[in-house]
């Protein structure tokens, strides 16, 4: 085990309730799982330096301020399938801090390139289960199925995880909601690349949008590799009010008993 510090640096014209929550990671999957009968943990963080003008009407605590962090503990199973474990906490301003939850979760991704640098088509899929934090859910116990699908040619990947949220158990809405994570990058050298990541909430399963009353989140963003370890550090932006405008985020991964 090792220490580390993490520092968290086209329309709709249906009707539906508007949305005004950070996804519950900000970060877009992709073919890579961990290896056979090895650990790993990834470690996602988030500050949200500039809130949403409209407040929530959904009772969801604010995140103005808040430091989120979330270690996500990982079991490779198979070639290409692993279990997680992922724990949710946070810090604000005033000292407070809490546990907020966790999930399990179940990844497989079948399809995709012998070795991760191969051009090709990657396409698997992702079951989680469990309490979200409050800054997401009133629920007592949510899930949610999301789709890997990607496509990597030359210096290029291009990715997307659609997703269906529902509930499981609690007081919330009993309507699924939709959304979609998009990636593009390009990389620079072996150990670099450089790219484009958003967030989308798209409303219920019954009412899609309209998408102007939806969380959207933009994200310049960095990966790089240092050693055994991976980065992902991030800038986004909310493009309207029912948005966080500007929120830092970062995702550090490493192997674990190595």
């Amino acid at each position: 085990m090792r220490a580390i510090a993490i520092f968290a640096p086209l329309a709709f014209f249906f009707a539906s309730p508007p949305a005004f929550a950070l996804p519950d990671e900000l970060e877009v999957h992709l073919a890579e799982t961990t290896k056979p009968g090895q650990f790993a943990v990834d470690v996602i963080s988030s500050y949200t330096a500039s809130g949403p003008r409209k407040p929530s009407g959904e009772g969801l605590r604010p995140t103005f301020h808040l430091l989120q962090l979330s270690p996500d503990f990982s079991y490779g199973v198979t070639q290409n399938s692993q279990v997680d474990l992922q724990l949710f906490s946070s810090a604000g301003l005033g000292g407070e801090a809490r546990v907020d939850g966790g999930r399990v979760e179940y990844l497989t991704v079948p399809i995709r390139p012998e070795d991760e640098n191969d051009d090709g088509l990657f396409l698997g899929g992702l079951f989680e289960v469990g309490h979200l934090p409050a800054t997401l859910s009133k629920n007592s116990l949510d899930a949610e199925i999301k789709m890997l699908l990607g496509y990597r040619i030359g210096r290029w990947t291009f990715a997307t995880n659609p997703e269906i949220g529902f509930k499981v158990s609690g007081n919330g809405s009993s309507q699924p909601d939709l959304s979609v994570k998009l990636k593009a990058a390009y990389r620079v050298d072996q150990r670099y690349s450089i790219g484009i990541e958003h967030y989308g909430d798209l409303g219920q399963l019954r009412q899609i949008g309209p998408l102007n009353r939806q969380s959207q989140q933009t994200f310049g963003v960095v990966d790089f590799k240092a050693k055994e370890m991976d980065f992902n550090i991030g800038i986004g932006r909310g493009w309207n009010d029912f948005s966080e405008r500007w929120v830092l985020k970062t995702i550090v991964s490493f192997p674990l008993g190595k």
